[in-house]
């Protein structure tokens, strides 16, 4: 498994970005994302930057058509959006609890 350094070079280097985990429930974990894909597009707008990421999704109608690349492997990923019940807050303790996000006190998990 590639570290998160790792991953984010790959994900750089392929004009993605990295996927660190999905918060449970998500779409994108009902989907079967996972630690070390890597988002190249969404709905074939080219997701080199989290700016373009939010871009795409701002123009989708609910609906996300994502490319991934997963270990030598780009495939189609089709994920219903729907409005999240959690406060950016919850959202954030969650991604530090699992580690996918540096917590306050500047621990990481790519040690």
């Amino acid at each position: 498994m590639l570290r998160p350094t790792e991953l984010a070079r790959l994900a750089t280097a392929l004009g993605g970005l990295p996927i660190l985990g999905c918060l449970a429930g998500s779409p994108a974990e009902e989907a079967g994302m996972r630690y070390g894909d890597i988002l190249l597009a969404v709905n074939g707008i080219p997701t080199g930057s989290w700016d373009d990421f939010l871009r795409a999704r701002a123009h989708s109608d609910g609906q996300l058509l994502a490319r991934v690349f997963r270990q030598g492997v780009e495939f189609d990923v089709s994920l219903a959006l729907r409005a999240s019940t959690a406060s950016p807050l919850e959202v954030l303790g969650e991604l530090q609890m699992r580690g996918i996000m540096p917590s306050s006190d500047g621990a990481s998990s790519d040690s």
